[in-house]
C-alpha cells in the first residue's frame, strides 16, 4: 500500500502518542542508586571564590520537532526536523558560531521530497512491537538530534563545552551538562534536605552518578532569583554533571561563577532563571532556522496527493 499522511496534528494522536511525539523528558527514568556515593564531605552548602571563565567557552544545544505522521496501513513513519547549534564566548563577546538543520523521515527507507522540503530516510533499527511504534519513532528523531549535536560538538577545539541536558557525548576536553527540570531524585532523603536551604551562588557537595558506562560527578546549585513572587522549592535549582576525570572539582567551583552570571530573568523568559541566556538565544535562532511549523504543515498538506508517487508506493 502507498504511504499517506496520517496526521498533521500530533497532539490528536490517541493514548500516549501526543506525549511521545512532543518529547518525553530525557533522564526521567534515572535516579539515585541504593549505594549513593558522595564525593565530598561534610554534606553542607559550598561556596567558591569567583574565577575567570575559560576561553573559548562553548554552549551547544539542539531541538527536535515532529511535523507529520505517515501510514501505509501497516506501518507508521514520522517526518521531523532536528537542529543543533553552538554559541562561543571569547574575548569578552558571545556570538553564534554555527547551526545545522536536517529533516528526517524516521521509518522511511527512501528520501521524500515535498516541494522545498526534503526528508532524509532514517530506517528504524529493527521492527518495534505494535505498542511501541510511536515511542520508537520519537526515539529515532531524538537520536538524529543527538547525532547532530555530537558532530557539531566534535568539531569544537579546546576550551570548555557546556551542554543543555545530561552529558551523553564524548569529547577531548572538559564538558559540563546542566539539567533544568528534576524528574528523578538523585539524593536519598537525608541528603535531599540540603536542596531547600541552598542560597543563590551555593552548591551541594559532589556525588557520583553512573549512566550507561559513564562515571560522572554531579551536584546541585542555586541560581539567583528575583525578589518578587512566590516560588516552589526547586526554583533556580540546576543539577550539573561532568565526567569523573581530570580536575572535576575545579569545574564544580567554576560552575558557581558561570551559571549564576548567565541566569535569565522572568521578564524575558518564562523558564527563568534556569534557561541560561546564551542557550535561550540559541534556541530562538534554531527555531527560526527550522522554519514555521504552520508553513511546513501547509506545504505537506498541499503535496499529500503526490506523496505515494514520491515514495514509489508502499
Amino acid at each position: 500500500m502507498a504511504w499517506r499522511l496520517y496526521s498533521l496534528d500530533l497532539s490528536r494522536l490517541e493514548g500516549t502518542a501526543g506525549e511521545v511525539l512532543s518529547g518525553a523528558p530525557e533522564g526521567a527514568e534515572e535516579g539515585y542508586p541504593a549505594s549513593f556515593q558522595p564525593l565530598e564531605e561534610p554534606w553542607e552548602a559550598r561556596r567558591a571564590d569567583p574565577v575567570p571563565w575559560p576561553e573559548p567557552l562553548y554552549f551547544v544545544d539542539g531541538r527536535e520537532r515532529g511535523e507529520a505522521v505517515l501510514s501505509d496501513g501497516r506501518r507508521l513513519a514520522l517526518l521531523g526536523c532536528v537542529a543543533a547549534g553552538a554559541v562561543v564566548y571569547q574575548q569578552g563577546n558571545m556570538r553564534l558560531l554555527e547551526t545545522r538543520v536536517r529533516r528526517v523521515g524516521v521509518g522511511l527507507e527512501e528520501a521524500l521530497r515535498l516541494g522545498e522540503l526534503v526528508y532524509e530516510p532514517l530506517p528504524l533499527e529493527g521492527p518495534p512491537s505494535p505498542g511501541d511504534v510511536l515511542t520508537a519513532l520519537q526515539e529515532g528523531l531524538r537520536k538524529a538530534r543527538t547525532l547532530l549535536e555530537e558532530k557539531l560538538a566534535g568539531a569544537l577545539a579546546g576550551g570548555l563545552l557546556v551542554v543543555d541536558g545530561p552529558v551523553r557525548l564524548r569529547r577531548q576536553g572538559p564538558v559540563l551538562g546542566y539539567i533544568k527540570t528534576h524528574w528523578a531524585r538523585y539524593l536519598p532523603e537525608d541528603r535531599e534536605a540540603l536542596l531547600s536551604t541552598l542560597k543563590p551562588g551555593e552548591r551541594t557537595p559532589m556525588f557520583r552518578v553512573r549512566r550507561k558506562g559513564q562515571e560522572l560527578a554531579s551536584w546541585y546549585l542555586r541560581l539567583p532569583l528575583p525578589p518578587e513572587g512566590v516560588r516552589p522549592p526547586e526554583s533556580g535549582l540546576l543539577r550539573v554533571e561532568t565526567p569523573l576525570q581530570g580536575d572535576f572539582g575545579a569545574l564544580a567551583d567554576l560552575s558557581l561563577s558561570l551559571f549564576p552570571a548567565l541566569a535569565s530573568h522572568p521578564v524575558k523568559d518564562p523558564r527563568a532563571p534556569q534557561n541560561l541566556l546564551p542557550v535561550g538565544g540559541l534556541e530562538r535562532e534554531l527555531a527560526r532556522r527550522m522554519g514555521s511549523r504552520e508553513v511546513v504543515v501547509r506545504i505537506l498538506a498541499r503535496h499529500q496527493d503526490s506523496l505515494s508517487a514520491d515514495l514509489g508506493g508502499g
